[in-house]
């Protein structure tokens, strides 16, 4: 009887066991500060999430900790719609802010994308294509890492495009309209978080082909994708943010044709370090075996890839020097993934099963170089609870640190950091006599180290005295 029972539930006891295995490696320093792989950017969308919990920032004008470009004396933080960062808020009402809060939103999103993904390619392909997909899903590298730990907008962009694309695929088989438009809204809130989860468009639109839908489907979706992120933009321009600093991954479109710089995006950035070599591989295989094949489902999948070529050119440094970039067409690395897998497995049961232990491995050795903490982590994070201890929260900081924010957004406190001008504060005398314009109120000097000449500095802080001297700091106030 017990057995009767368990081949019949089997496939979604396997579901559940894939599941439980992937929140398991997500769990790793699931209550250690933010100081892990892209730790800036981590830290501040936390700081994001922070600020609308504590009523000092609104969804419609969210605030950060590090105050970027140096006029903005608000620390306004546009670069997207807090959909992510407004859940994480939500945790905290209810929890309190600590940090394992922000990674239950992950893992409950991880779960909410697998689900959907598993859904999607059981009524797509097959049951046991879907299982190994989902099993691709929960141990690409870049999936442990970014989709279920890191506090990242991009677990929201990944969950919610596997979302989309099964509501359309249930609009494609039931009609019903309101499936058709959750699709949007969820893919309108995915590119309001990353904007170019647009490049899945295709494979919606291949859906909508299927069913044989009107224009009026396809202008749905395309109006709905893009509502949320159009208006986004809208708004900031109507307020007058200033958000050009972030321009510069828009920039270094010749890198990209450079063949050794493209064979370290490819092999390093994106097969190596977000999808792993073995999901890779069966990727390659699955594209390869759809033309083969003349597998209509290849056609949807191809648009995607020129879609991600043209992302590469449209956002080069980006792509270049971040692998989060690469997170938004995960979805279609691993149903191609999937499609290697399913060929292997008409081939050859036994090696596809051989190939299952071999994606998990890989995914969690490789994983492990993106939980490895920055250089100077424990040093950054005794800084801010000095810095969290002395300076009121309604206090704004120059920090001297070069192209290091931690202790600030760590500590939750609002301020600058060394960069270059007028990005950040310029480590010469003269940009902190610009600064006096801008309203700071201290000035922290780490003692491990100060990003200045010392002769420079030695000038600089003869205009501000010293207000207190701590283990980690000493804090200059202005006058």
């Amino acid at each position: 009887m017990a057995f009767k029972w368990i081949k019949k539930k089997m496939m979604w006891l396997l579901v559940i066991l894939v599941l439980i295995l992937g929140l398991i490696v997500r769990l790793k320093n699931f209550t250690g500060p933010l100081v892990d792989a892209h730790a800036m950017r981590q830290t501040d969308t936390e700081c994001v999430a922070y600020f609308l919990y504590s009523g000092k920032a609104s969804f419609f004008k969210p605030k950060a900790c590090l105050m970027r470009p140096v006029s903005n004396t608000d620390g306004y933080f546009f670069l997207e719609m807090p959909f992510y960062e407004g859940l994480i808020a939500l945790g905290y009402k209810i929890f309190g802010p600590e940090v394992w809060v922000g990674r239950i939103v992950n893992l409950i999103l991880y779960i909410i994308g697998s689900l959907a993904l598993f859904d999607l390619i059981k009524k797509w392909i097959n049951k046991e294509t879907a299982i190994f997909g989902l099993v691709i899903y929960s141990f690409m590298p870049g999936s442990i890492f970014f989709v279920g730990h890191a506090i990242h907008p991009d677990v929201m962009a990944v969950s919610l495009i596997w979302l989309a694309l099964n509501l359309m695929w249930r609009y494609k088989e039931s009609g019903k309209k309101i499936n058709l438009i959750l699709s949007g809204i969820f893919l309108g809130i995915s590119v309001a978080s990353r904007p170019f989860g647009l490049i899945c468009l295709p494979l919606l639109g291949y859906f909508l082909w299927l069913k044989k839908s009107k224009v009026w489907d396809y202008l749905i979706i395309g109006l709905l994708g893009i509502v949320f992120y159009g208006w986004w933009r809208w708004w900031t321009h109507y307020l007058n943010i200033d958000v050009s600093w972030e321009n510069w991954v828009l920039s270094g479109r010749e890198k990209i044709f450079d063949l050794g710089i493209l064979k370290n995006l490819i092999w390093k950035n994106i097969a190596g370090e977000t999808m792993g070599k073995t999901a890779s591989g069966l990727a390659v295989i699955g594209f390869i075996v759809g033309l083969w094949k003349k597998d209509k489902k290849i056609i949807p999948l191809i648009l995607w890839i020129i879609g991600v070529f043209i992302y590469w050119i449209l956002v080069p440094n980006g792509n270049l020097t971040h692998q989060y970039y690469a997170d938004v067409y995960m979805p279609l690395m691993v149903i191609l993934a999937a499609m290697g897998w399913n060929f292997i497995r008409s081939k050859s049961k036994i090696l596809a099963m051989l190939i299952l232990p071999v994606v998990i491995y890989n995914g969690i050795r490789v994983s492990n170089y993106h939980f490895q903490p920055e250089i100077e982590a424990s040093i950054d994070t005794q800084v801010a609870e000095e810095i969290k201890k002395e300076v009121g929260e309604d206090k704004k900081v120059i920090y001297l640190a070069r192209a290091n924010s931690l202790p600030l957004s760590l500590s939750h406190r609002q301020g600058w950091m060394l960069g270059e001008w007028p990005t950040d504060v310029a480590g010469q005398i003269w940009s902190f006599m610009e600064m006096r314009n801008y309203h700071f109120d201290y000035i922290v000097e780490p003692k491990h180290k100060v990003d200045l000449k010392t002769e420079d500095w030695d000038i600089i802080k003869m205009n501000y005295p010293l207000m207190k001297s701590g283990d980690k700091i000493n804090i200059y106030k202005y006058q």
